[in-house]
């Protein structure tokens, strides 16, 4: 059977999942929304670069490849350590709060997302 690189195209933008389709952009969505309880919140300032208070996603820093914690000191709190000293995150408002929050998230809730990924691919028809 030939290889028909238009079809698979075709089927793939079909079910959502073309690179930046719906579907990549529900899974890059639903990364955010996760992994904002391992976001260190302090002012509120850097996680709302992402997840607005209201729990909505700010869309200008959010893409279907990429989530951007839009504040200057995002790389420091992100490595946790400051002047040579692990930084201690307030845990008040995200009780998960944590350097390398993505890699954290991650680790805890990839089955779910998938399962939440899934669910949507099914809703579109790719069971």
């Amino acid at each position: 059977m030939p290889f028909y690189p238009d079809k698979i195209t075709t089927i793939k933008a079909k079910l959502g999942i073309d690179e930046g389709g719906p579907v990549h952009a529900f899974f890059t969505d639903t990364c955010a929304k996760a992994m904002d309880k391992y976001v260190p919140f302090d002012t509120g300032a850097l996680a709302e670069t992402v997840i607005l208070a209201n729990g909505s996603i700010n869309r200008a820093n959010i893409t279907t490849h990429s989530i951007t914690y839009n504040q200057e000191y995002a790389s420091i709190v992100y490595e946790g350590i400051t002047h040579g000293k692990e930084m201690n995150f307030h845990k008040d408002k995200h009780r998960l709060a944590t350097s390398y929050w993505d890699i954290h998230m991650w680790t805890a809730e990839q089955d779910r997302i998938v399962r939440q990924v899934q669910k949507e691919l099914d809703r579109r028809g790719g069971k």
